[in-house]
């Protein structure tokens, strides 16, 4: 009998975190594997060292009908140094050893929060989940601890109070491109694969980043940004949560509240579940002050009736992610500080914006984009007027530069309503709750103190429950602005396969030169949507010249029916397709684009957002590119 070191030898992780690989040894006898017999991992009791999952240096496991024994997962000690664990089983010889390294922490550190929501292939998915945490990772790119919470809200839920540790990972980036990997290890083996989630990364600059989880198990999109925990969240706040309810249908929440020390105050909520509106329903709660990772809790929150379970992680003095951690309903969003919006907000706080909408596949699919300059603000209702396109996927409708106008009112702490008259194009997009952050804050990267101001919005429409999205104030609708390095992201629901309501996520980056855009990055699509034998892919090709609309500055478009054609070409793991979108500007740094096709079955909205400085970003390394085997071609969208 013989045993070996088959997985897992070699690794090196940081003091105090988990090894990515688990250790794995093979027994065999006579060349033979052989099963039932148990194998005790060995680690050195002093010094350099770790232990695995209960917590000992020691761990007996039994070979499966391969003659494989696996070990839980091992943990790095506090002492840097090279060492080896053995594996023995009685009967064999010698005993296998696997060479291990725990390497001390490289300095500086960087702290980054980070929040997704999108559909899980596991638990019998699709289904709904939601997920917000927070990391500390070092110079060299490795992870050395953190916190998160994920719900699904049925049965894959973080333990709570506590939630789950993250004990370990790496994160890898392009130092050029911003386009990488982020692997976070945790102790709970429902997340990811065996508990190592992995998530993929494009940084915009050096604080923030479009994610999106890119293992297979699922898919999302989100954010992550680097964290300031210099101080406690003060003052008055804007929020929206959107996700499911206890039936598993869609509820999204929206309003503004008012934090003092432990305390919150004066809230005002409104409510759509599952299509029943409830307006300005009052709440108070209680905050926790926030832990080493800047996460606390929310406790005595109701909406409505609705009583929810909230965590918070911070991002900034000014913002917050948010994520309902009910085992039975789940949802996730942010809160944004709403500086001198919290007391002296007004019909004239808003000003020529760009609106962007989305909803959760768990309602009426849809998105919106438009833009708008308001009028009569001293009055009350105020006005606006402007244009914008519609996408409701559920229902085939679609509106295309349609114009739109209306009314809308926003009250001193800055608590609004918006009424699009007829609704967008004839939709059902018509009533929105608007909720007024801080002038100086950018909703779509807090870190960047370009491109600020504008509210949240929450769609009280209700056949569109489930939606939120940004008024983002038009500053620089000029084409010559649209130019530059972008990251870009969509989140695209569809029902190209028998899931019904699938999701296929996608980051990229590049460049939009001369009026041509050209992009490279990655595709999670676990339900296999685009017909690709891949449930993850890399080096992914998007490109197109958007038209310019010369009737409303601001507006490209990027159609089939475009004289010439110039819809995105797409060509996801081999398989080639095209995307009909539209974009709208808020300046050069700041765009928005949707899918609107009315012969498609698919649509998404998404961020494209300008490059700024990469400097300073942590683990920056030119990662081997995937190169695609021969697939599919022509799968025409679709």
């Amino acid at each position: 009998m013989s045993i070996a070191a088959t997985s897992g030898s070699g690794q090196a992780t940081t003091v105090g975190t988990a090894f990515g690989v688990l250790l794995v040894a093979t027994v065999t006898t006579g060349g033979t594997p052989t099963s039932g017999v148990t194998v005790t991992f060995t680690a050195p009791s002093s010094g350099q060292s770790g232990t695995f999952s209960g917590g000992t240096a020691t761990e007996t496991d039994t070979t499966d009908s391969n003659g494989v024994a696996t070990s839980s997962r091992f943990i790095a000690n506090a002492t840097a140094g090279a060492y080896s664990v053995t594996a023995s089983t009685t009967g064999a010889a010698t005993n296998a050893s696997f060479n291990l390294t725990n390497n001390a922490v490289n300095g500086p550190i960087t702290n980054f929060s980070f929040y997704l929501s999108g559909e899980e292939a596991i638990n019998s998915g699709p289904n709904y989940y939601a997920l917000a945490g927070a990391v500390t990772i070092d110079a060299s790119g490795s992870v050395i601890g953190g916190e998160q919470d994920y719900n699904d809200a049925l049965g894959i839920t973080s333990p709570e109070p506590s939630g789950d540790s993250i004990i370990g990972g790496t994160l890898t980036v392009d130092g050029t491109s911003g386009q990488g990997t982020l692997t976070l290890i945790t102790k709970d083996s429902n997340m990811g694969v065996g508990g190592a989630e992995t998530f993929g990364v494009q940084f915009v600059n050096a604080n923030h980043a479009l994610i999106m989880q890119f293992d297979g198990t699922a898919t999302s999109s989100g954010s992550m940004d680097t964290q300031t925990l210099s101080s406690s969240p003060s003052g008055g706040f804007a929020f929206t949560l959107s996700g499911v309810d206890s039936a598993y249908t869609a509820v999204a929440f929206g309003g503004v509240f008012t934090v003092s020390g432990t305390s919150l105050s004066n809230g005002l909520a409104d409510i759509n579940d599952a299509g029943t509106v409830v307006l300005g329903s009052p709440f108070t709660g209680t905050f926790t002050t926030a832990d080493a990772f800047g996460r606390g809790q929310v406790t005595g929150i109701n909406f409505g009736g609705v009583p929810l379970s909230i965590n918070y992680y911070i991002v900034g003095p000014e913002v917050m992610r948010i994520i309902d951690v009910d085992a039975a309903d789940s949802a996730v969003g942010s809160a944004f500080g709403q500086g001198t919006n919290a007391t002296a907000a007004s019909n004239a706080a808003l000003g020529s914006s760009v609106l962007a909408m989305a909803n959760n596949p768990w309602s009426s699919t849809y998105g919106a984009l438009g833009q708008f300059t308001t009028s009569n603000t001293t009055s009350d209702p105020a006005s606006f007027s402007g244009v914008g396109d519609v996408d409701e996927l559920d229902i085939n409708f679609f509106a295309q530069a349609s114009a739109m106008s209306g009314q809308y009112s926003i009250a001193s702490n800055g608590y609004g309503s918006l009424t699009i008259t007829g609704g967008l194009g004839g939709s059902d997009v018509s009533a929105l709750g608007i909720y007024m952050t801080d002038p100086n804050l950018n909703l779509n990267d807090p870190d960047n103190p370009s491109g600020g101001g504008g509210a949240l919005a929450l769609d009280l429409d209700s056949v569109l429950a489930g939606g939120t999205g940004v008024v983002v104030p038009q500053t620089d609708s000029s084409t010559v602005s649209f130019a530059g390095n972008y990251g870009v992201g969509w989140q695209s629901f569809n029902y190209f396969s028998s899931c019904g309501d699938c999701e296929l996520d996608m980051i990229a980056q590049g460049s939009m030169t001369a009026g041509a855009l050209s992009l490279t990055g990655l595709v999670s699509d676990p339900f296999l949507t685009w017909g690709t034998p891949d449930v993850t892919s890399s080096g992914d090709t998007f490109a197109g010249t958007p038209l310019p609309d010369p009737t409303n500055i601001g507006r490209y478009s990027m159609l089939s029916t475009n004289v010439p054609a110039n819809s995105l070409d797409a060509t996801i793991d081999g398989g080639v397709g095209t995307y009909d979108l539209i974009v709208y500007q808020a300046s050069g740094g700041q765009l928005f684009w949707m899918e609107w096709d009315n012969t498609d079955f698919s649509g998404f909205t998404g961020p494209i957002e300008q490059q700024g400085s990469l400097a300073g970003l942590p683990a920056t390394k030119k990662p081997a590119p995937k190169k695609p085997a021969a697939k599919p071609k022509n799968l025409k969208h679709w």
